[in-house]
């Protein structure tokens, strides 16, 4: 049978996070750690300096276990940053789930677990990030988690951001 994975954002204190369904849905970076896709918390352009959203925990779902395996998880962006000027998007992986935090602003780029974090756009199909290679078998939460937080300069404009679009893929026997 073929696998059913669903993505899901994962909120809240760990040991107790909340998963939503993101399959096909929005992501809203901002200064709340929820999955609603609403106009609360919104990040505020900073005057100096930079401002970071809550961290978005994404981790892949197998809700229909594939006949034999899924391997090797990726995440990858198109390589272009369609935010436009002064909004950048970062990225970690994280095999263990930590409750959200706003990295600090005293780092740019900024941190997690004291590691800096990475461009996401500088990740594609042909070098995507790496979320664990497998083999997965049954049901349940596969891989590593793709952890994201938006960062938003001085130099960015006001409004609502263009859409852009993470691509989750893996392979299955």
């Amino acid at each position: 049978m073929v696998a059913t994975v669903l993505i899901e954002e994962h909120n809240g204190t760990a040991g107790s996070e909340t998963q939503t369904d993101k399959t096909s849905g929005t992501i809203r970076f901002k200064n709340a750690d929820n999955a609603a896709v609403d106009n609360g918390d919104p990040l505020v352009i900073p005057t100096s300096g930079q401002e970071y959203s809550y961290e978005k925990w994404l981790r892949l779902n197998v809700t229909v276990a594939p006949d034999t395996n899924i391997s090797n998880l990726k995440a990858y962006s198109d390589g272009a940053n369609g935010f436009g000027t002064g909004i950048k998007l970062w990225y970690a992986a994280d095999a263990t789930y930590s409750t959200p935090v706003v990295p600090s602003e005293a780092n740019d780029p900024p941190q997690h677990d004291l590691v800096a974090m990475t461009d996401f756009f500088t990740k594609t199909s042909a070098s995507p990030v790496d979320l664990g290679s497998g083999p997965f078998t049954g049901t349940g939460q596969k891989g590593s988690y793709l952890v994201l937080s938006m960062e938003v300069e001085p130099t960015a404009t006001q409004g609502a951001l263009a859409a852009e679009t993470i691509t989750f893929a893996y392979d299955e026997i």
